[in-house]
């Protein structure tokens, strides 16, 4: 097992012990410094993943001719119909 499958593993059952980080550091025999910076690392590792809406494609890939919709941030909608993934890449990629 990885250090961080360790400490990832000490962070879910520290989530569901109910004890402050403290305690559980405590009880387990954990520095409280090394701990925290693990907790913070999982929580933004769990952030990042489920704000990923996006599902990664091919730059050349060529499919039959289908309509897709993009939908930015801002609410603009995109609706291209193309064979070619590598023209729907450089949309989903605009800044």
């Amino acid at each position: 097992m990885s250090k961080q499958e360790i400490m990832y593993s000490h962070v879910e059952d520290w989530k569901t012990s109910g004890l402050t980080q403290s305690k559980y550091c405590e009880s387990v025999g954990i520095n409280l410094a090394t701990f925290s910076y693990w907790v913070i690392k999982y929580k933004n590792e769990a952030v990042q993943e489920s704000s990923s809406n996006f599902i990664a494609i091919g730059k050349t890939s060529k499919t039959e001719d289908k309509q897709y919709e993009i939908v930015y941030p801002n609410g603009v909608k995109l609706r291209v119909e193309t064979k070619d993934l590598s023209e729907l890449y450089s949309l989903v990629n605009l800044v």
